[in-house]
């Protein structure tokens, strides 16, 4: 059985997902996804962690977007969402994707420098 904050995560990661391919209209905010949410146990603080596709540059402006739009989001989370305290959101860039990918360059890197001493 998952604990409540778990559940109002995956809520809370479902409508932000919604609200930012509905309703940001922010020149900013590129292609965004919600990777995951993470609530504090009292459910007053939310860390949104989204993935950006694009160049670091792109990762960046659509960070500064969606933390221009975070008050118009908790808005509309807040008119979707009951709850008794809506949490704050705070924005952060999702590394672990672009983590997986150095890590899988490095495993290819020596795969093929085994291959290249064994011949």
């Amino acid at each position: 059985m998952l604990k409540r904050p778990q559940r109002v995560a995956g809520l809370l990661k479902t409508e932000i997902s919604n609200i930012i391919r509905t309703r940001i209209k922010d020149p900013l905010v590129g292609f965004v996804t919600v990777t995951d949410v993470v609530l504090s146990e009292d459910l007053r603080l939310a860390k949104v962690y989204i993935s950006v596709l694009g160049d670091e540059t792109q990762m960046e402006n659509s960070l500064k977007g969606l933390q221009r739009a975070r008050a118009f989001i908790q808005k509309e989370l807040g008119s979707r969402i009951r709850l008794r305290y809506l949490p704050v959101l705070a924005f952060y860039l999702d590394e672990s994707l672009a983590y997986g990918a150095n890590i899988d360059r490095i495993l290819r890197d020596l795969r093929l420098d085994e291959s290249l001493t064994e011949s």
